[in-house]
């Protein structure tokens, strides 16, 4: 048992401990009282109700068989600096029983093994997932996942929007191979041509869903971006095929309208791919998406760190990187730059980095945010006129409003989706703040005057009371002065984050709750250990003399110390018992106690010891003769100071104690 790399820890069927391995000791620690030698029972232990051993051990009674599991044992402090953190201490426990000669249960036995680093790494890589996957249903373009025989897996909201808000059941009974709509237009062909090639597939294919009447609600002609690529899944170890559906019908519209313009819509309209990123503070951890790997042209899940992502900018953009993020994990500054990055391939490419802080507890516990690959965009910046008309044709292709504000208020361009959230008709060649006097001395107000005056963007949400909506706005300051504009309602996604606060803040509630229980249950441990221990070894010392006396008057004598002993063994016990029937109460009750009463018991329970000592003991309670406090709290203090006195009492000298009571201002 001593060698084992593992805790073992041996009990009787009804759960009383009988031994335990020195691997055990070490993780349940000294104050455990099976560590400590006293009696315990793992069945009547109330943590055990909380962390699985109880059910683990009910099930291994009733089934007699080995039964294996992961559980939450206990949470240890991890001292970082000034700063003490709860760290938790996950285990795989395993229980089996012995069983007798008459098919009876002999024993139970518990084995311990720590899997924390495991299961922290397990917690880790589901929160990278839930990045991931926050990414890909927020995308601006719809995502659908197939596996390899064609039936759907995944499909984020842009594309059911796009479908229709087509239900769940709908999209697992769908077949990309066998649908007739799919086979009229080709796109079987196209997903097993992407299956069997392992290649990515992209083109522009023209749609007609008014001849299908099954599986979308989309009831038109419509021109698709459709870009297909294969995914080696890890996990199922099969192949999938991913569908990125971008629907620029309006473009291939002003496209067939506009000839002279098809190059350039051809150059612009193309939504560049985002990636996701996340810092952990202080350890400065990296985390990347996907996207973001295939943007520095790396091979996914590459170790990455602080140090590593230099490498990717020159001296001065790097400097630039490293001193925004700095800042953002130290003040809770966001920043919003676009940077020249070198891939890992040597191509030089523009970049825009957002990054945010996430608090918690008041305190930045990462930064995250998205990398964007715009090089694109600055290509075709490079190249564009102010020309008015094209602009018109560019804006109306992207889902989110867009406007042009000049430094006098005047509006001079509004696409589609912006004239949709104004739904106003008199907006355009007239002062926005004169159309709309509420948004003056408004946040929206303020942000416009600020990228005005110092002619560099601004990113904000503001709530409008007319509307009783959310929108998120991006203000960018022009060559000309004049500012654009660029907005999205986010009503919904700010309602789930109100919710999910809620719901943090009801964890976090619980969370203090279970600590406060934790705490009493140590603090109970204490109490019973050294409550009893003192009474019962005068009890002991007092059984000791009385056996080597054969005067029967001291015999007598020593019987009648005994049975005082025994009575204050009683009290205590009873003491402790109350203690028990208090489940709820986050503290025990306190009543009026007098200082001169509680310490002669004390010396009534420590009369044995007090006598062989030799110990002086005097008292003064005068000034605050009694207190308001727990009575079984008041006498394992008043215990504790006088065993030690007398435990640690110098040889040389006899031993004195003197207690005194005396009240302090403000107490």
């Amino acid at each position: 048992m001593e060698n084992l790399p593992v805790g073992l820890h041996q009990y009787t069927p009804d759960g009383w401990s009988v031994d335990l391995n020195g691997h055990m000791r070490d993780i349940l620690g000294e104050g455990h009282l099976a560590v400590s030698g006293l009696p315990y029972n793992v069945l009547g232990d109330p943590i055990n109700r909380h962390n699985g051993l109880n059910a683990l051990f009910e099930e291994v009674i009733r089934r007699r068989v080995p039964i294996k599991k992961e559980i939450l044992l206990k949470y240890t402090e991890v001292q970082n600096g000034s700063i003490t953190r709860i760290k938790p201490a996950y285990y795989e426990a395993t229980a089996f029983p012995v069983i007798g000669q008459q098919n009876d249960l002999a024993y139970l036995f518990l084995i311990l093994s720590e899997i924390t680093e495991k299961k922290l790494a397990e917690l880790s890589l589901e929160k990278s997932e839930r990045l991931l996957n926050n990414i890909v249903e927020n995308l601006p373009i719809g995502y659908i996942q197939f596996d390899n025989f064609g039936f759907i897996r995944r499909v984020n909201q842009t594309q059911r929007l796009f479908f229709g808000n087509v239900g769940d059941s709908q999209e697992e009974a769908y077949n990309m191979i066998n649908d007739p709509f799919a086979k009229l237009f080709e796109l079987d062909q196209l997903f097993m041509q992407v299956l069997q090639h392992g290649k990515m597939v992209r083109m522009e294919k023209k749609l007609d869903f008014s001849l299908d009447k099954e599986w979308t609600k989309n009831e038109r002609e419509v021109y698709l971006d459709l870009t297909m690529f294969p995914v080696y899944d890890p996990v199922d170890k099969d192949q999938i095929v991913v569908a990125l559906v971008n629907d620029i019908t309006d473009k291939k519209r002003q496209e067939i309208e506009n000839a002279k313009s098809q190059e350039f819509m051809l150059q612009t309209g193309e939504i560049g791919k985002i990636g996701g990123w996340e810092i952990d503070v202080p350890s400065y951890k990296v985390r990347w998406s996907p996207q973001t790997y295939r943007i520095h042209e790396l091979p996914p899940y590459t170790q990455m760190s602080m140090e590593k992502m230099g490498t990717f900018y020159g001296d001065d953009e790097r400097i630039r990187m490293e001193t925004v993020i700095m800042e953002c994990c130290h003040t809770g500054k966001s920043f919003d730059e676009q940077l020249t990055l070198v891939t890992a391939r040597n191509n030089a490419i523009k970049i825009r980095m957002i990054g945010r802080p996430e608090f918690k507890n008041g305190r930045i516990v990462r930064i995250h945010g998205v990398i964007q690959d715009i090089t694109e965009q600055f290509q075709i910046r490079d190249q564009l006129s102010r020309n008015t008309e094209l602009m018109s044709l560019f804006f109306d292709t992207i889902d989110m409003g867009y406007a042009v504000l000049g430094q006098d208020g005047k509006v001079s361009f509004l696409n589609k989706k912006a004239e949709e959230i104004i739904d106003h008709n008199s907006v355009v060649g007239n002062n926005i703040f004169e159309v709309f006097p509420w948004l003056v001395g408004s946040t929206f107000h303020a942000k416009v005057m600020e990228c005005i005056e110092h002619r560099r963007p601004v990113s904000f949400f503001n709530y409008l009371p007319k509307t009783n909506k959310w929108y998120e706005f991006l203000l960018a300051s022009m060559q000309d002065g004049s500012i654009s504009i660029f907005t999205r309602n986010i009503t919904s996604s700010r309602q789930m984050q109100k919710e999910l606060r809620k719901a943090n803040e009801q964890l976090l509630s619980l969370n203090k709750y279970l600590v406060n229980q934790n705490k009493q249950l140590e603090d109970f441990a204490h109490i019973t250990s050294h409550n009893l221990r003192a009474p019962i070894a005068n009890l002991k010392a007092l059984m000791q003399i009385y056996n080597n006396t054969e005067s029967e008057s001291e015999r007598e004598l020593y019987i009648n110390m005994q049975h005082d002993v025994i009575l204050n063994i009683d009290e205590t016990l009873n003491d402790l018992i109350e203690v028990v029937q208090i489940r709820k109460d986050l503290n025990l009750e306190r009543e009026r106690l007098s200082f001169q009463e509680r310490l002669q018991r004390i010396k009534e329970i420590l009369t044995v010891d007090i006598e062989t000592s030799g110990i002086k003991l005097t008292a003064d309670f005068e000034d605050s003769p009694e207190i308001e406090y727990p009575k079984i709290y008041l006498d394992s203090i008043l215990q504790n100071l006088l065993t030690n006195a007398i435990k640690y009492r110098a040889s040389d000298r006899p031993p004195t104690v003197h207690f005194r009571s005396w009240k302090v201002e403000g107490a």
